[in-house]
């Protein structure tokens, strides 16, 4: 898996250097606010750059996200701890033919009909 990985990896790497050295005119300039110009700069760095922001842009939401749900699991395994002492608890306190009694119903397990 980890080679599969590494030839996607490489077979994209070789992708964007060609798309870059086949886009190299400067053709886009970049306009910000307060009249800050930037450029005249290639095409394809004016599209390595959007992506990079947007890559930078998940990362952090998803850190975010996953803060959030280790908490959740946090909580969880807890809850499964806490449950876990209640099921020992009541089996300590009820012998095991109460239990079972319990279980098989008002019937001591003879079923209706």
């Amino acid at each position: 898996m980890v080679t599969v990985r590494f030839i996607i990896g490489l077979m994209a790497l070789i992708f964007f250097i060609t798309f870059g050295l086949l886009n190299m005119e400067p053709s886009v300039t970049l306009r910000y606010y307060f009249g800050y110009t930037f450029g005249p700069l290639p095409l394809f760095f004016a599209l390595l750059c959007a992506a990079a922001v947007g890559i930078v842009v998940a990362m952090v939401f998803s850190v975010f996200e996953q803060l959030r749900l280790r908490s959740i699991i946090r909580g969880l395994k807890r809850e499964v701890v806490s449950l876990k002492l209640e099921i020992d608890d009541y089996r300590q306190s009820h012998p095991e033919h109460v239990i079972e009694k319990n279980l098989s119903g008002p019937d001591g397990g003879k079923g209706r009909g």
